[in-house]
């Protein structure tokens, strides 16, 4: 039996090393099989809301996932946590709606980014846009653990422009805003800026994508992630 490592592989046991909390232990420990199937995986879709665009500068005050599971969203396992910021939310309240006076129970972004780190354990992350998720996720990795996370990222945006693309479609990038490409697929109106929603959103959204690019026939995650990239 090989012993070699891939690249991300042996970043991922070097990481682990280095890891000191013990719930960042169990994610970095638990990799992905990325040639199960679709339909023989477990995914977590995921949103966050922010204070604005840059991680930098700006600050997570929501999340939201929900699991999908053998091709099957489980509300059950849904959750949405509201984080306390260190500044105030300013101006951005009236994009999420979200207040500072909502934040008075707000889990720090320690806390809130375990508690999703404990979701995502073993599974595939699911975003809409998801490089400006996957940078604020990085940020504050980066900020308490001292290093970046190994995420394996599904970007339901990504996997829709390749997918007009290939169709010889034109579009501007409205038509890839996540009410727009649920609209395309039939789906219910995508409750923007509510961190939750949207990651129910995107989850219908992707199951939607992968009846459409699979033809009904078996398709694994890593084909899935081609599309998305």
């Amino acid at each position: 039996m090989s012993t070699n490592l891939s690249f991300a592989q042996l970043n991922r046991v070097l990481l682990g090393l280095k890891a000191k909390d013990p719930e960042l232990k169990r994610f970095i420990r638990h990799s992905c099989d990325l040639s199960r199937s679709f339909k023989h995986s477990e995914l977590l879709s995921v949103d966050l809301e922010m204070t604005g665009l840059d991680p930098k500068k700006n600050e997570v005050i929501s999340m939201g996932w929900v699991p999908i599971i053998n091709g099957e969203i489980i509300l059950a396992e849904a959750r949405q946590l509201l984080i306390s910021p260190e500044q105030g939310v300013g101006d951005s309240a009236t994009i999420h709606g979200i207040h500072d006076r909502d934040l008075a129970n707000a889990l720090s972004l320690e806390q809130g980014l375990e508690q999703l780190l404990a979701a995502m354990k073993g599974r595939v992350l699911v975003a809409h846009h998801g490089a400006l998720d996957i940078s604020f996720l990085q940020q504050a990795a980066q900020k308490l653990y001292g290093h970046k996370l190994p995420f394996e990222l599904i970007d339901t945006l990504l996997i829709e422009a390749k997918r007009l693309s290939r169709q010889g479609e034109h579009f501007d990038k409205q038509l890839l805003r996540l009410y727009a490409c649920c609209h395309r697929y039939g789906l219910p109106n995508a409750s923007a800026h509510n961190a939750l929603a949207d990651a129910l959103a995107t989850a219908q959204l992707l199951l939607a994508q992968v009846a459409a690019i699979s033809g009904g026939q078996t398709i694994t995650l890593r084909e899935i992630m081609k599309y998305s990239h």
